[in-house]
């Protein structure tokens, strides 16, 4: 009894269905389906394993038997499996994530355009689309420095657009999870796509019972893809009340045109929930196929990224290689003689450091020396420790006395040559000059994740401003609270020293150049406070790093003490595990080594103000991404830009090592000072996704960090942040969507929506940079909007005349008269092309019946007498326009085809071709399907039983009827275990499932009032022209 009644509900449950395409992420749903996001990082951790494995720098350290499985793999799994030295995994997930992101901003850019979804049978377009994106892609990677997070950013597109081939076309359908590697490639031909006037689908899901699970017309080696509402492909309407067939709808709960209109239904294999996809039993096989096309697409032996552009390429572009720069940024107008000698002396420790670390990174040393507004940089770029310290120790050295103000240029164009995740150390004695430059370089050291690192004794800050003891503290100047604010943004710090005191720095920078850790906290202390601040240390941790930063200057040093977790003072010594030194300048530097897990204790002691840091090397680190749901799909998407104030926001928290500790239980948004503005609670997901946590909350108005927590394994508090401040802004902007390329000497539009969501009526400025100098005046524009609304406009960028450039393009919007350097931004990376005319051929070939001897009865097409009645056909065709490919029928073997051999690239003016056909009346529906050079398809259809419906029994199968479908409940049945509501519960949906087989049993059995004796009906399906793009 209890298999029936898990019979009887699944064959209920299997009846509610509806849908969506492979879902963008686990940012929606922390569930097993295999997602976009899943399916890209799946395919570069199997290509990376091989890679390594083809590697003897990176072979196995722990020997043979060690190998992890698919499985299991993760990014941290892989680095820990094999010798990857000091490469973090971290940015090896970073590469990642920028490709699935730009993956996912499809969804958002062009949500409407079927051929990047591959529906609407727009495959001829969209695969003209990856051509174009994998060349693209190919040459970027092929220059001689090339742009990888543009690189990134087109692979992005393009997995998007194969992957969706997999979920959306009949492709499984037809060949499983094989890899159809004849798309995106150039010069490859695709299969035939179904004609616009050929159906490709039957209706179901129109009542309880009829699924979807062989709703497809046999058409034979013909590709087609569902129509999906609200797309510019609008499926051909059929009215589903009197016809049976049509094109193929997506289906799914968001997709109308499943329902609307025959066929209804749907062949989405998004996912595993039948209510989203009416394949849902294929998503398994579309996913493994859509895996394996994307490492074809990565490392194929011919094909390949990796063998196109070579393994050190193709190795920065996944950041499995890293380029780091080290870049100093240098202004010899406000250096001292004495000053310069010490930089000298503190550049020589940090690059003998980093060249002395054995890593597969490569340090480039990048000097801009510079000074004002208006002076000439110079840059020095060598991977060589020994000759940039040469360039530096040959540095001029300015005599004189003036305070000269320092251009921010400098840094902006610094921050533009470096690689992400490097450092920048800003070595000034001057004011700031430039001031507008601050929203430039925000953009650009938070988008590369750039950390600044200003030193300055800040010439203008010291004069007059020494205070004798007992003084009040003065306030920073304007200068020096930007230099702090840049710093402040980026995760780095501000040191302003006393006169030569550069060269004491070298310590505390030596520690951020050359260790790799974790930020345990972060936070500014007033210099009122006297207070305890708790360092959680888990069992994961080695060793600590306790920086404060004072405001002492030389005035004196920090006060402070230091407990452990019994609450018992530990002395701080100069050598041992718990070592103090004071750098000057009111820095202090504490280092513990193999501390004891517990919550430790610093108490400040004295009346500065104190900006202090705590890292740690661990092996728990994690990422934050803030998603907001799109209102046109009903998924998340990393929010793009800077998060709106006041929003309802979800964070998703990644913690890769997650099996090493215990639990991570909340989130928590911070100020500056460490005080608690927004918490969560947070969900785990499951299976792949046990990585991921949610929580949800309202975004602060102010500036705000990220901090996890939870406990380790032993039950120790864990606590982790990262140091890089988010700054909420009441402005929304959004790059719209590009129509067109950026070619060589010619313009591109790059048109924009600015929303102002605050409730009053606000003035907005927009404005637009590039890296490259292509945008054309007017470069800003302003707005004065009502509380949330929006107006849209357009810049304009005009190429250069090289091919191959990429320009970083940023539009940034911010209210007028609000003082801060903090504004919205949306940004695109355009590459300019050469603008080549190609021919194109949209012109369909020729199909013509020329003869048809035959039909088919209903008694003929009966299943145990058909094979008796036989018929046969002729066609010829050709093509007009590159020549014919191939030619295919759908009779298999149960048939016979012919036809008159042609080489490929044969057209019509060369003579036509004939081919003969011939099945019997199990097969009264053929077809011929004819392709040519351009992918284009004409299709013969020989129906031999027009108006009649084939039976849908075999030969060995009597018809079902209600006599021989029931659901027994015997009086010896056991159901003991049921109350009378559950069983009358299944009784109802047994009557309901009997009905539905009872009408479906009539329907079979009942003949059509419009049978037709006569000769077979011959149709000749050839689509419209289609328009030259």
């Amino acid at each position: 009894m209890p298999s029936k009644i898990l019979t009887i509900l699944c064959f209920v449950l299997l009846c509610t269905v509806c849908v969506l395409g492979f879902l963008p992420n686990r940012f929606s749903h922390l569930s097993s389906d295999f997602t976009h996001q899943d399916i890209t990082e799946s395919a570069i951790l199997r290509t990376v394993v091989e890679m390594f494995e083809e590697t003897p720098l990176w072979r196995k350290s722990s020997g043979s038997g060690t190998h992890i499985t698919m499985k299991e793999i993760t990014t941290k799994a892989l680095f820990d499996a094999y010798n990857v030295g000091t490469v973090s995994e971290k940015r090896f997930q970073e590469a990642i994530d920028d490709i699935v992101k730009a993956n996912n901003r499809v969804d958002l850019d062009h949500y409407t355009e079927a051929a990047w979804h591959v529906n609407g049978e727009a495959i001829k377009e969209a695969n003209d689309k990856i051509t174009s994106l994998r060349a693209k892609t190919i040459f970027i990677l092929n220059q001689t420095r090339p742009d990888y997070s543009a690189a990134r950013d087109l692979i992005g597109q393009f997995l998007h657009i194969v992957q969706m081939f997999y979920s959306n076309t009949n492709w499984p359908e037809l060949s499983g999870s094989a890899v159809y590697d004849s798309l995106g490639i150039p010069g490859k031909q695709l299969l035939a796509v179904a004609p616009s006037s050929a159906d490709t689908c039957k209706s179901c899901r129109v009542s309880p019972g009829i699924n979807c699970t062989d709703n497809m017309l046999d058409l034979g080696a013909v590709l087609t893809s569902g129509y999906r509402s609200g797309q510019d492909r609008v499926k051909p309407f059929k009215e589903p009340q009197t016809h049976q067939t049509g094109k193929c709808s997506h289906g799914g709960p968001n997709d109308t045109s499943s329902t609307t209109s025959a066929a209804t239904g749907g062949i989405n294999k998004d996912s595993n929930n039948p209510s989203l996809s009416p394949h849902y039993y294929l998503h398994q096989q579309a996913a493994e196929g859509a895996i394996r096309h994307t490492k074809f697409f990565l490392d194929d032996r011919v094909y390949g990224l990796r063998h196109l552009v070579g393994d050190d390429k193709f190795q920065k572009l996944l950041q499995v290689k890293v380029d780091n720069s080290m870049v100093f940024v240098i202004d010899t107008s406000s250096l001292s003689k004495k000053n310069m000698a010490t930089l000298k002396a503190f550049a020589a420790v940090i690059m003998e450091e980093t060249s002395s670390k054995i890593t597969n990174d490569q340090t480039e040393y990048l000097i801009m020396t510079a000074g004002g507004p208006g002076s000439v940089q110079r840059v020095y770029r060598s991977r060589n420790a020994e000759e940039a310290q040469h360039y530096i120790d040959a540095l001029p050295v300015n005599e004189g006395t003036t305070c000269q103000q320092f251009s921010l240029h400098n840094v902006e164009a610094a921050a533009s040559l470096a690689h992400p995740d490097s450092e920048i150390y800003v070595l000034t004695n001057g004011p700031p000059a430039d001031i507008d430059r601050a929203i430039d370089i925000i953009r650009i050291v938070t988008e590369k994740r750039i950390r600044l690192h200003f030193l300055t004794g800040y010439c203008g800050h010291r004069r007059g401003r020494e205070r004798r003891h007992g003084e009040p503290r003065r306030r920073r100047s304007a200068g020096m609270d930007l230099y702090s604010g840049l710093a402040t943004a980026s995760g780095g710090s501000t040191y302003i020293t006393d006169k030569g005191g550069v060269a004491k720095m070298a310590d505390i920078i030596k520690e951020s150049a050359t260790t790799s850790g974790t930020t345990i906290l972060k936070m500014s202390v007033d210099a009122a406070a006297k207070k305890t601040i708790d360092i959680p240390i888990d069992n994961t941790i080695r060793d600590v790093t306790i920086k404060i930063i004072s405001d002492a200057g030389t005035r004196g040093e920090p006060v402070n003490t230091l407990s452990d977790p019994h609450n018992t003072s530990v002395a701080m010594a100069t050598s041992g595990n718990v070592t103090l030194k004071d750098l000057g300048g009111g820095v202090r530097l504490i280092k513990i080594k193999s501390p004891q897990p517990g919550v430790w204790h610093l108490t400040k002691k004295d009346s500065y103000h104190w900006d202090l840091e705590v890292t740690a090397q661990s092996t728990i680190d994690f990422s934050t991404k803030f998603v907001q749901t799109n209102p046109m799909n009903g998924f998340q998407y990393e929010i793009t830009g800077r998060p709106i104030a006041g929003d309802k926001a979800t964070a998703i928290i990644t913690v890769p090592s997650i099996d090493k500790i215990g639990a991570i239980t909340k989130v928590v948004l911070t100020d500056s000072k460490g005080a608690e503005l927004e918490s969560s609670a947070l969900t785990q997901g499951s299976g792949r996704a046990s990585s991921i946590f949610r929580g949800t909350f309202t975004l602060p108005t102010k500036a705000f960090q990220v901090t996890i927590r939870g406990k380790d394994k032993s039950g120790n508090a864990l606590q982790r942040l990262e140091p890089t401040k988010i700054t909420p802004i009441a402005v929304k902007l959004k790059i719209g969507t590009l129509t067109g390329s950026l070619y060589i000497n010619e313009d591109l539009k790059i048109p924009y929506t600015v929303t102002n969501t605050g409730d009053s009526k606000t003035t907005i400025a927009v404005d637009i940079t590039d890296d490259q100098g292509f945008a054309v005046s007017p470069l800003k524009k302003s707005f004065t909007l009502e509380g949330n609304s929006s107006a849209t406009g357009s810049f304009a960028l005009h190429a250069g005349s090289t091919a191959g450039i990429t320009t970083t393009v940023t539009v940034s919007a911010q209210p007028t008269g609000i003082s801060g350097h903090s504004p919205q931004f949306d940004t695109r990376r355009i590459t300019v092309e050469e603008h080549i005319v190609r021919k194109v051929d949209n012109t369909t070939p020729e199909c013509n019946v020329t003869s048809v001897i035959g039909s088919c009865s209903m008694a003929q097409m009966d299943p145990c007498s058909c094979h008796m009645h036989t018929w046969s056909g002729t066609a010829v065709f050709g093509d007009v326009g590159f020549g014919l490919f191939q030619i295919s029928s759908t009779v298999g073997t149960s048939g016979s085809f012919t036809y008159d051999n042609f080489t490929m690239g044969h057209t019509i003016d060369k003579g036509a071709k004939t081919a003969k056909i011939g099945s019997d009346c199990c097969h009264p529906v053929s077809y011929i399907n004819v392709v040519d050079m351009a992918s284009n398809t004409a299709q013969c259809k020989f129906d031999l039983a027009p108006g009649l419906t084939k039976p849908v029994y075999d030969c060995m199968t009597t018809p079902t009827t209600a006599a021989n479908t029931s659901f027994s409940m015997e009086p010896d049945a056991d159901t003991s275990g049921l109350s009378p509501g559950a069983i009358a519960g299944i009784a109802v949906a047994a009557a309901a499932v009997l009905a539905a087989t009872i009408v479906t049993a009539v329907l079979i059995g009942k003949k059509s009032p419009c049978v037709s004796k006569g000769q077979g009906k011959v149709e000749t399906s050839q689509p419209p022209l289609a328009h030259t793009r």
